[in-house]
């Protein structure tokens, strides 16, 4: 058996260069996918942390709203929350005095526990105004950019 001697230059292949061209080339292209991966997990969390606060923002206008007609329609009751024409309250972190039982579980449910987030409302001339922000210390604060969020809720009362 007689080998034909064959040219090495004809042979195709790869070289060492071309294949740690193509390596580098692939790990830009990693690197760019994952950087993409984590701005879109800040984004979501940033939108996450704004729907919370703004559903409890709409929780606090709804319960003035309820109040409010319950005390000018049906029956005088005691407000736990001021509904008057220029009122203001703090409600999380709850305050020591008033009506930190009605905004927690027990009542309204607006209000957890150990709170992530601070809410405070203003009414005047008939509208409201909501503000949640997040909390900047405790265990259960939110991280990142999305601590920085904050949720002004205008609405109504009539």
């Amino acid at each position: 058996m007689n080998r034909e001697h064959t040219d090495r230059k004809k042979e195709r292949g790869l070289t060492l260069v071309e294949v740690l061209v193509a390596f580098f080339i692939l790990f830009v292209v990693t690197l760019a996918v994952l950087q993409l991966l984590s701005m879109a997990y800040l984004v979501n969390l940033g939108s996450m942390v704004r729907s919370d606060l703004t559903y409890r923002a709409e929780r606090i206008v709804e319960t003035i709203r309820l109040q409010k007609f319950r005390m000018n329609i049906y029956e005088p009751i005691n407000a736990c929350c001021p509904v008057g024409m220029n009122s203001e309250q703090t409600i999380s972190p709850p305050p020591d005095v008033g009506c930190a039982a009605f905004w927690g579980p027990n009542g309204a449910n607006v209000v957890e526990p150990n709170p992530r987030f601070g809410l405070s409302y203003v009414i005047r001339n008939n509208s409201v105004t909501v503000l949640a922000v997040p909390l900047k210390n405790g265990a259960d604060q939110y991280l990142g950019p999305a601590a920085t969020k904050a949720v002004v809720y205008v609405a109504q009362l009539q």
